[in-house]
């Protein structure tokens, strides 16, 4: 008889003994996950996504690190490169400058690199350009949870894996009298350079100590500090610091803007040193108290560990049938879905506020840095879909930051709010969470907030905060050219999140503020130019930006009038009666043509998957009644934009957007319009698609995708069934979904065109 094993994965509280919280597991069997399972680790691939994606150029790049990391962890352990990468690894470079433990995955702006180790032999170096050595991508390696590098011009070997709290080191050294590690505690991956830090060595075995960094990540407001404690496996030989360019024999501390530390060992031929260095955010005392989530010294079973912990979560999704190229594309942006947001309380849920106080995480894990304009798109319903408790808790991080900082925040990095993209997009993540089901959480103080930021002008005109130019908004029916940048991307953006927030208004039982949101939802209409069908930049008069050119950026964020004009997500049928259904598909079919130009290949018009405004877009045709238009496209941007290289991921992955984006797509179906509780179907990759539902929220069910003749020409659609009854529509609800059942596409050749 066949086992049938049901995956239950919770956050929770451990018990007060235990002095920690933890991302834990449990199944019905209590045996080791890796002997009753394939090990789906074997597809992931971390260096997709850490080169320049060559068809677009510097644009292309996804700014993905290859380190250790287990699932959400707050450490991201992982070599920094000679060049400026924004994830701190380059594929193309040729020197590694040590290994720092905090990193972005996939962002468009630099930040954190905090903490950087690096062991070297010979005489003592204090500059990255000094202590870095060459390395070769013929002696590195990288799986889920583990990295290895020999840093040749060392002879070294590093090995790195992690807990979540924790980075774990492991330097094979050759013979020396001379061998050191460096503890660069300024290095950086940020704009602006440290303004404050501190090392200390307490012992022969022990430093801690603290990095201050300022204006962090796009414009962040305020400094943050990242406090670091460290334990060495043997007790070193002699130590020292530096500030500046002046080296400290024998010195146990310093505090400056460019400090750091180092250990001296001799070493025999073979010999192995370890280290543990864990964060925290709110002090050094938290720091050590997080060592103890590794309270011993063997590497392998760390290791082993965090493989056991990614294979659990890459066996939510079930794939058969497919070429391993595909499979390792898919488990790849499955695993990059499963790196951010971050957890951010320490293990005994401590954690520093909005408001720089230390709170307490008593009844969920802490969740910080939320790319929140990209990732309310599809990584957040993704995780919604699979890792329900997982989203609960990052709602509840974004109400506890509205509730210490007065609004909810639209980036938020660490515990900062910056000034980086625009619209109200909490909105939709917790509007989206709470109607799929999920909703063990404070929803009247959620909905306060969000109120609060659709009505309440904010307390600046940059970003940091609420919604920018609302005054002018709820003036004009738009946001006016003439008064502030990226105009009409606001507009349509706020419109959207305010039909959002209609649908939470209207399940909650608020009706005046239901009919208030939805009219407003329609505001998007005052963008809209009758005469060139294209939302186009209004000016507070009235009348419309002159010499408008659709491709210009101007009055946009990232995108333009093709970019923009598609933002309707909630109201996708009225956009069609506006433009009517002809201009529409003609719009669409321009959109996607190919186009070459002499630098570089484009494999669409205007398309720019790389971007997130027009992501939804290709889906667009099953509106207008042509779903075979949005199955060939669907296929041909999997094909052709994604890879299983290093450079396989056709733009920053934004958190895991990129990433889930294609887990859908491959899977068959999309949230075109989070807050609304369905999903358009494309046209899935692989035969046959298992998606294992959560206990707790679902009930433990499958939901089960079988796509017969499926393969790389047979891509369109002829008919569709669920559990046995024909389906004579293009979208699937949710709730189809997790209460279980099988999906059945019969795949063709030739497109289905009635």
């Amino acid at each position: 008889m066949k086992k049938i094993y049901i995956i239950m994965i919770s956050i929770l509280l451990i018990s007060m003994s235990a002095e920690h919280i933890e991302f834990k597991f449990s199944s019905i069997e209590e045996k080791s996950y890796l002997t009753e399972k394939e090990d789906l680790t074997k597809y992931v691939n971390p260096f997709i996504g850490t080169d320049i994606y060559s068809k677009l150029g510097a644009m292309g790049r996804a700014n993905c690190y290859p380190g250790a990391v287990v699932p959400f962890g707050m450490v991201q352990l992982s070599p920094d490169t000679d060049m400026d990468n924004f994830a701190g690894y380059g594929y193309e470079d040729k020197y590694i400058l040590g290994f720092s433990h905090t990193h972005l995955s996939g962002c468009g702006c630099p930040g954190m690199g905090n903490i950087l180790v690096m062991p070297i032999i010979g005489e003592i170096k204090i500059k990255e350009e000094d202590y870095k050595s060459v390395f070769s991508h013929d002696e590195e390696e990288a799986t889920p949870g583990y990295y290895m590098v020999m840093l040749k011009s060392y002879g070294i070997k590093a090995e790195l894996t992690t807990s979540t709290r924790v980075g774990f080191h492991k330097y094979t050294f050759p013979a020396s009298s001379n061998a050191h590690v460096i503890v660069d505690v300024t290095h950086t991956l940020e704009d602006d350079e440290p303004i404050d830090a501190f090392v200390k060595i307490i012992d022969n075995e022990t430093i801690v100590g603290y990095v201050t960094i300022p204006n962090p990540f796009c414009g962040g407001k305020t400094p943050y500090t990242t406090y670091f404690a460290m334990k060495f496996s043997k007790p070193f030989d002699a130590f020292g610091t530096w500030n500046g360019n002046t080296i400290y024999y024998e010195n146990s501390s310093q505090k400056g803007v460019d400090i750091g530390a180092f250990v001296n060992y001799t070493t025999y031929e073979g010999e192995i040193i370890k280290i543990k260095v864990a964060i925290s955010y709110v002090g050094i005392e938290q720091a050590l108290l997080n060592l103890k989530e590794i309270p011993h010294w063997d590497f392998e079973k760390v290791k082993e560990e965090a493989k056991e912990a990614w294979n659990k979560l890459l066996h939510l999704i079930e794939v058969e049938g497919g070429t391993e190229r595909q499979k390792t594309i898919f488990y790849t942006a499955l695993y990059h879905c499963f790196l951010m947001p971050h957890i951010f309380n320490d293990i005994n849920g401590l954690y520093i506020g909005m408001d720089d106080k230390i709170y307490n995480a008593s009844d969920h894990i802490q969740y910080a840095t939320f790319s929140l304009w990209d990732t309310f798109r599809s990584e957040h319903p993704l995780l919604t879909l699979l890792l329900p408790s997982v989203q609960r808790d990052m709602v509840i991080s974004l109400i506890e930051y509205y509730k210490q900082g007065g609004w909810f925040p639209k980036w938020p990095f660490l515990n900062r709010y910056t000034n980086c993209m625009i619209g109200d997009h909490a909105v939709a993540v917790i509007a989206d969470t709470y109607l799929k089901g999920i909703r063990d959480f404070d929803i009247i103080t959620a909905y306060e907030g969000l109120r609060k930021s659709a009505l309440t002008t904010p307390p600046s005109t940059h970003d940091y905060e609420g919604r920018v130019a609302l005054p002018y908004y709820l003036k004009y029916g738009y946001v006016p050219y003439d008064k502030i940048s990226q105009s009409v991307s606001r507009t349509l953006e706020y419109a959207y999140d305010d039909w959002c927030l209609a649908q939470l208004a209207k399940e909650l039982g608020k009706e005046d503020d239901y009919e208030m949101f939805m009219k407003r939802a329609m505001y998007y209409r005052n963008v809209f130019d009758n005469f060139t069908k294209f939302m186009r930049p209004r000016y507070s008069s009235g009348s419309w930006k002159l010499l408008f050119l659709p491709s210009s950026w101007k009055g946009f964020t990232e995108g333009n009038a093709w970019t923009y004009t598609w933002f309707v997500p909630h109201d996708i049928d009225g956009l069609i009666k506006l433009m009517g259904k002809e201009i529409f598909i003609k719009r669409l079919d321009h959109f996607f043509k190919r186009f070459s130009y002499p630098a570089w290949y484009m494999p669409f018009s205007h398309y720019w998957h790389g971007n997130e405004p027009d992501q939804h877009v290709p889906y667009l045709y099953n509106y207008a009644g042509e779903p075979w238009k949005t199955q060939y496209i669907v296929r041909k941007i999997m094909a052709e934009l994604y890879d299983d290289a290093p450079s396989g991921i056709p733009g920053n992955d934004d958190c895991g957007q990129l990433s889930s984006w294609y887990v859908f797509s491959a899977m068959g179906f999309y949230p075109v319009c989070p807050g609304n509780t369905s999903y358009q179907i494309g046209s899935p990759i692989f035969s046959k698609i298992t998606i294992h539902l959560d206990e707790k929220y679902y009930g433990g069910k499958e939901f089960v995708i079988i796509a017969k003749n499926v393969s790389e020409e047979n891509i369109y659609v002829r008919s569709i069934t669920l559990n046995g009854e024909e389906l004579n529509r293009t979208w699937i609800k949710h709730l189809e979904i997790v209460n279980g059942g099988t999906l059945i596409l019969e795949m063709s050749n030739i497109p289905r065109r009635n």
